[in-house]
């Protein structure tokens, strides 16, 4: 099974970072996936740190199978019930 690392906006619902071919980036494996959100955590921690701000507590990047993975995907809760809607 293949992964994505994901951000959620409230916006434009799920995104993952994109190669060249504007496909999302692949992972092997979900425990390398972690590891780069772990990383970039680190990182972005230590250059707020740096900059004098609060850094943030824990990362808004999550990993998910690429067979889950809807880009664009938004929860959406209507007085009728609820759905989902993304580009599959």
């Amino acid at each position: 099974m293949s992964y994505v690392i994901v951000f959620d906006t409230m916006c434009t619902g799920w995104q993952s970072a994109v190669d060249e071919n504007d496909n999302p980036v692949v992972y092997a494996t979900e425990a390398e996936a972690e590891a780069e959100i772990k990383d970039d955590f680190e990182e972005l921690r230590s250059n707020q740190i740096e900059a004098g701000q609060e850094p943030d507590e824990e990362p808004d990047d999550f990993v998910v199978p690429l067979e889950d993975y809807i880009k664009g995907r938004k929860f959406i809760w209507t007085p009728s019930g609820c759905y989902i809607e993304g580009e599959v």
